[in-house]
This record gives structure tokens, C-alpha cells and sequence, in this order.
């Protein structure tokens, strides 16, 4: 089935909804009747769309069913993430300038995305690096504010009263830079 923008946006919203209104029920017969389908896509940007929300699909679902460290909805929110960065256009200098900035703000949301699955998995060092992709590209403050709490985290997980201290001084950085981008 090819999925053109209209139909995408179409099942963007619909899931947007199902997740907003916390109707979960409504929400896994959706990801299922679209998981089912081979879709075909008339560019690669819609692609990688498609994919990042299946991820926030799954993500929710996960939120609601989660029982045990181990999860398969968990599982599939960050297998569809990690397909949705590969998805995205590489830069091409012919295309438009919005094309650009269209790219980076879906990048540095699957980005944070991707970083709070895998600290919700217990990853709290992998998640780093993609929590400061996200940073670096538009200063996301839902990364920023993310990051201090997976650095809180680690602080807290740490026996070592001085490595603690660093993680929290990080997270205090991290959760002033959070503030000043929060518009």
C-alpha cells in the first residue's frame, strides 16, 4: 500500500489522539491494523514520519503493560526509532532550506525518544549520546530536561559520594539550560 502524506498525517493524528485521550484499546487495534500492511512510501522523510509514530505508539503502549524490565512493546518502540533515524533523508545541499530544518526537528525528537526508551530499559550510559544529538541539533528541551533526569539517576545509583556529586552538578546544569529553552 503506498502511504502518501494525507494518509500518513491521517494515522499520525488518529494515534496522536489515541494517546492524548489514553485510549490504549483504540491504540493497539490502530498499530495492529497498520502493522499488518506493507506500506510504500513516495519519500523517504514520510517514511521515517511513519515510523517514528509507530514508535510513540508502542512507547505508550509500553507505558501502560510495562511489568518487567524486559518488554516487547519496549522492544519495538526502539526497533521503529532506529529504523525512523536510518529513514531520514541525508542532507543534500539541492534541496530546500525548510526541507533541512524538517529533518533536523523529526531527528532530534526520534533522537530523544530513542534515549528515554533505552534509559527506560536501565541503558543509562547508552542513552547519552543520543540525548546530546538531540541537544546539539535544536536545543530540545525535552532532551535537556530527559538527560538531567537520567543523570539524576545515575547519581543516585552511584556508591561514590564524588562521582555522584558530578552527575548531579550535571544534572543541575543541564536543568538550568532546560529552563532558559522552554519556550
Amino acid at each position: 500500500m503506498l502511504l502518501e502524506k494525507d494518509k500518513l498525517d491521517e494515522f499520525s493524528k488518529l494515534a496522536d489522539e489515541y494517546i492524548i485521550n489514553r485510549d490504549h484499546v483504540s491504540l493497539s487495534a490502530l498499530v495492529e491494523s497498520v502493522i499488518e500492511q506493507e506500506c510504500t512510501f513516495t519519500h523517504p522523510f514520510y517514511e521515517a514520519h511513519y515510523l517514528y509514530c509507530l514508535g510513540n505508539c508502542y512507547s505508550e503502549l509500553y507505558e501502560i503493560r510495562k511489568t518487567e524490565w524486559y518488554s516487547d512493546d519496549l522492544m519495538k518502540a526502539i526497533v521503529f526509532y532506529r529504523k525512523a533515524l536510518h529513514a531520514i533523508p541525508k542532507e543534500d545541499w539541492r534541496e530546500h532550506e525548510s526541507n533541512y530544518h524538517a529533518y533536523n526537528s523529526l531527528r532530534s525528537k526520534i533522537e530523544t525518544n530513542l534515549a528515554s526508551r533505552y534509559s527506560s530499559q536501565g541503558r543509562v550510559l547508552c542513552c547519552i549520546p543520543h540525548y546530546d544529538k538531540a541537544i546539539s541539533i535544536d536545543d530540545n528541551p525535552v532532551a535537556i530536561i530527559a538527560k538531567a533526569n537520567n543523570e539524576i539517576f545515575l547519581g543516585h545509583s552511584l556508591y561514590d559520594n564524588g562521582h555522584s556529586e558530578y552527575h548531579y552538578y550535571i544534572a543541575y546544569e543541564l536543568i538550568i539550560k532546560g529552563m532558559e529553552n522552554i519556550d
